[in-house]
């Protein structure tokens, strides 16, 4: 009998511990893609995120040709 209260409590616990710090899938609102910006290498499509918290100049690396490079708000598209 005490080992299955010692399985159920461990059980219990660790369901306790996987709902507390589960992942989450819900993006929250302001990580929503609020505008973007063009790679000035390759041309590709840059999403930004909360330009609002943004400085006057910002640097963002492309997912495409991997390069790093320094954006400016008046950069930004909607």
């Amino acid at each position: 009998m005490g080992y299955l209260t010692i399985l159920a409590t461990t059980t219990l616990l660790s369901m306790g511990a996987l709902y507390f710090f589960r992942r989450k899938g819900v993006k929250r609102p302001q990580e929503v893609a609020t505008g973007k910006v063009f790679c000035k290498k390759c041309g590709a499509r840059i999403s930004v995120f909360n330009p609002a918290k943004l400085h006057h100049e910002f640097s963002l690396k492309c997912g495409a040709c991997d390069t790093r490079k320094v954006y400016r708000l008046v950069d930004l598209t909607g």
